[in-house]
């Protein structure tokens, strides 16, 4: 098939992991390799950042095409503003008959394989999309967020999920009814939002190039248990919303990198306050309090280390209820216990805001990957507004309920087999060195059989090293035993295994390890 484009065309072009941006067609630098697969491939330069890439042509589609539709628009980042002016003024300066493209030569494209297949993408994962060789100079950030002018307000709309009803079977606490979507969409504006959203993520040919307002999209296919949302190994479009970050320890701080990566305007805050300075050189806004970060920002996230932590940024002084307003929004993905949750989500939500609870699973490389299981309960509609920000921290993520404290739950439950098990492996190991055998050997037979998985073979490694660099520190693994244990004993259900392995953490600590790595269980063992 003949190559569409040529070198001087300006086109949008799509590079998977970013947002489609205008660029044009340019002459390939020798320092950059050409892609092996046969397909059509063309080296772009984009305009406002000046970075380059080889793009597959089933990935590009002529700047023409949709012109109109974003010139229109007045819900675009900064950046992606400055570039559109960029292009335009290129497009001004071409001569009239240059400007007169015939967008049926193009419109082959949408009848290749990739695009008759989209809905079967759509439920696969995209498992028929065909992937581009991306080399590391393609990796930069297409732009950075300076700004946060031009970002509509939040209308406060009543809840109703594009699934319908969303009320639980049993009275809960607190039920996310009165409340809105950050972007104040209508229940019909919200379902043709979605179905944008699942064509958008697909990979780009000229009949797929993503939402005319380079915002986020919210959910995706429900599936019956209520659970949805694959958002891995997908392109991240931001939402134009502007984002508050709350807390950056080792979870924060790769979740935030990850935010900036993908072009979300972020304002972060931490407690110790020199944290914020590597955040700020990578495009980040600085708050001077929890309660500054609430009132600048449309929705807050915060992920701290414990219940205490919590109470502090959301009821001390210039804390985050000092910030909220009716229509702003808050998140909490800390793990805390369910009464703090309750708490946190009474008090949000007297005041007008909107609440949800995300906590997260996974530890401190997860969190840099962007690889996280983030577990939501609250309000449906901000669920789906955060769509682009969960899909920039983790590769999956589930809405539980309406009713807060369903998604804490789940965490606890998760935490509570996570440190079972790797207690139960550093019993294993010690019990291997004092019968005289070669732990080493004992590691390579779990990892042959059938309890193979992530967590055996780091920590695994971690014991037989006596390398504890924390990754998920042993103190916060014996915090979630201690809830887990409490949340049992409200509803009578005995954790046998549980309370042994969390008097083997308690030992742990008491040999110094709470700052170290979950692994380091394994020095109460070997005592």
């Amino acid at each position: 098939m003949a190559a569409k484009f040529k070198v001087g065309d300006l086109v949008w072009a799509k590079v998977k992991g970013f947002s489609t941006w205008p660029g044009k067609i340019d002459e390939p630098k020798q320092e950059v390799k050409r892609p092996s697969k046969k397909t059509p491939h063309h080296f772009v330069v984009f305009y406002g950042s000046g970075d380059y890439a080889w793009v597959a042509e089933e990935s590009i589609a002529p700047y023409a095409k949709l012109r109109d539709k974003y010139l229109e628009n007045t819900r675009l980042t900064r950046p992606f503003k400055e570039a559109l002016e960029s292009i335009e003024s290129a497009w001004q300066d071409l001569p009239e008959s240059a400007r007169k493209v015939d967008l049926s030569v193009y419109d082959e494209i949408s009848q290749t394989p990739l695009a008759r297949s989209g809905k079967a993408d759509r439920k696969q994962g995209r498992s028929g999309a065909k992937k581009q060789a991306v080399t590391s100079s393609q990796k930069k950030k297409l732009g950075t967020p300076t700004s946060r002018k031009g970002i509509p307000k939040k209308r406060v709309i009543p809840l109703q999920g594009a699934g319908g009803d969303l009320t639980p079977s049993k009275k809960p606490k607190f039920s996310a009814s009165q409340t809105g979507t950050a972007s104040g969409r209508s229940t019909e504006e919200a379902a043709e939002y979605m179905n944008d959203a699942l064509e958008a993520r697909l990979p780009l040919d000229d009949s797929q190039v993503p939402l005319e307002d380079n915002q986020a999209f919210p959910g995706t296919d429900k599936t019956s248990s209520g659970m949805y949302e694959k958002l891995e190994n997908q392109a991240v479009i931001p939402t134009p919303l502007r984002i508050g970050f709350l807390g950056l320890g080792i979870m924060g701080q790769g979740m935030v990198m990850n935010l900036l990566r993908s072009g979300h305007e972020v304002t972060v805050w931490n407690r110790t306050v020199t944290k914020t300075k590597e955040f700020s050189k990578a495009g980040a806004f600085r708050g001077i309090s929890p309660a500054d970060v609430v009132q600048s920002c449309d929705i807050t996230l915060c992920c701290v280390s414990d219940s205490m932590a919590v109470r502090d940024v959301v009821f001390g002084k210039e804390g985050v209820l000092e910030g909220i307003t009716p229509g702003k929004c808050y998140v909490e993905m800390s793990t805390v216990d369910e009464e703090t949750v309750q708490d946190v989500a009474d008090a949000v939500m007297g005041k007008g805001g909107t609440f949800l609870e995300a906590p997260v699973c996974g530890s401190r490389v997860p969190a840099l990957e962007g690889q996280l299981i983030i577990l939501t309960a609250g309000d449906r509609k901000l669920h789906d507004d955060c769509f682009s920000c969960f899909a920039a921290m983790g590769k999956k993520a589930f809405y539980l309920s309406n009713e807060v404290g369903t998604a804490i739950r789940m965490k606890l439950i998760y935490n509570m087999l996570l440190g079972s098990v790797t207690a139960s492996l550093a019993e294993g190991m010690a019990l291997a060195q004092k019968v005289g055998l070669d732990q080493e050997d004992l590691y390579e037979v779990l990892n042959l059989g059938t309890l193979k998985c992530p967590e055996l073979n780091v920590k695994g490694q971690a014991m037989m090293n006596g390398r504890f660099d924390p990754h998920f520190p042993l103190q916060h693994q014996q915090k979630d035993l201690r809830l887990v244990l409490s949340m049992g004993d409200s509803v009578e259900q005995p954790l046998y295994i549980a309370a042994a392995a969390n008097e083997l953490y308690k030992k742990a600590r008491q040999l110094g390890a709470a700052e170290e790595d979950v692994s380091a269980v394994y020095k109460a063992t070997a005592s």
